[in-house]
């Protein structure tokens, strides 16, 4: 059975009586400044359309929506409320009411129309980086790298290849892990979707993943929503400090960077370790921010907050990269391509781990 309102009802009334005890961890409402924002105040809206104290109107329909899903305010939570699944489940009703924002209803379009966000035959560009010999390790870059970032993946290539551990894009990376489905709140279709990913995935007993939002969806939200993953699914950059012993032995970049803990990875897989690994192999200095791993704050970049509150999206980037990188002249690095196009659109510069990697093996 898929979650649904009913089913965060505890979560809800928890937070709706709770002292603000989070108040500082919402990143939507640390940069819009709105209390209404705020943990508290999402989960108060939903706490009241539901025991219906209050209806549910376009008010309430963007409190809902103003959440990342980043899951930090758990980190502080003495109950491990998770609000932004809650929230989530809360858009099923603003679908059903009209009442969902533009931005969220534009993206659920688009994808029902195309069975992925970007509106592409994804079919083609996966194509066009299939691995012409057998590889050990199938790869799935994730939609958003294939549409937007594809020298990503020649990247990590390279990488891999240096690594001992050559990767080749999958033929099943032609289908989107439906993140944006759950995201918006479309949940039945988020649930038949995993199905059908799921059964495409038999066939492959191991899977990369390089989007850390993809390898939680597929590792977390499937089994969440009743879909078991057969294949064995680990992230790139796991995959990548387990071969580091096979890795050039080359001096580290003279380089300072500032590393963000991508929520995805971080909070929701546990892994921290790894991507630093890597990071310390290919620089320096590496700087860490005074929130960090389980407390790190989030780069705006995810729950269609760009699409539904673009402006707060990228607030929230500029702040975080602030924390992880206090000096202008020091780059934030973070294995999530999302949060590096969050920091880029904040006017920082970003590097995403896997092109730090091949920055150092080819440095002179």
């Amino acid at each position: 059975m898929s979650p649904t309102p009913t089913t965060h009802s505890q979560a809800y009334t928890y937070c709706a009586f709770c002292p603000k005890g989070c108040r500082h961890a919402c990143p939507v409402s640390e940069a819009s400044q709105v209390e209404s924002l705020s943990t508290w105040g999402k989960m108060t809206a939903a706490h009241l359309v539901e025991q219906e104290q209050r209806p549910l109107d376009a008010e309430t329909a963007e409190a809902v929506h103003a959440c990342t899903g980043c899951l930090r305010c758990s980190s502080f939570c003495k109950h491990d409320n998770q609000a932004g699944p809650a929230l989530f489940a809360a858009r099923t009703q603003t679908i059903a009411a009209g009442l969902q924002p533009k931005g969220a209803a534009s993206s659920l379009a688009t994808f029902k129309e195309a069975q992925n966000p970007f509106g592409v035959e994804l079919a083609a560009l996966v194509q066009g980086w299939r691995a012409q010999s057998a590889v050990k390790y199938p790869l799935f870059p994730g939609c958003s790298t294939l549409v937007k970032r594809p020298g990503l993946i020649e990247d990590l290539l390279v990488v891999a290849s240096a690594f001992g551990a050559p990767m080749g894009v999958a033929r099943a990376a032609q289908g989107c892990c439906g993140y944006p489905l759950y995201a918006a709140g479309a949940h039945d279709a988020f649930r038949e979707h995993a199905r059908s990913m799921a059964q495409t995935l038999d066939q492959v007993p191991e899977l990369v993943v390089l989007d850390p939002g993809c390898a939680y969806t597929l590792m977390k939200l499937y089994p969440s929503f009743g879909v078991t993953v057969k294949t064995r699914v680990r992230t790139v950059v796991e995959v990548l400090a387990e071969n580091l012993p096979h890795a050039p032995a080359r001096p580290p970049l003279p380089d300072t960077v500032g590393y963000h803990d991508a929520c995805h990875l971080g909070r929701g897989l546990g892994q921290y370790d790894a991507p630093r690994a890597l990071v310390k192999r290919a620089v320096a200095h590496l700087v860490e921010a005074p929130s960090n791993r389980r407390e790190a704050g989030c780069s705006g970049g995810g729950g269609l907050l760009p699409r539904t509150m673009p402006e707060v999206s990228v607030e929230v980037a500029r702040r975080q990269a602030v924390e992880a990188a206090s000096g202008t002249d020091v780059a934030v690095v973070t294995a999530c391509p999302t949060s590096k196009r969050m920091f880029e659109r904040a006017g920082r510069r970003s590097f995403d781990v896997i092109g730090l990697l091949r920055r150092w093996l080819e440095a002179p």
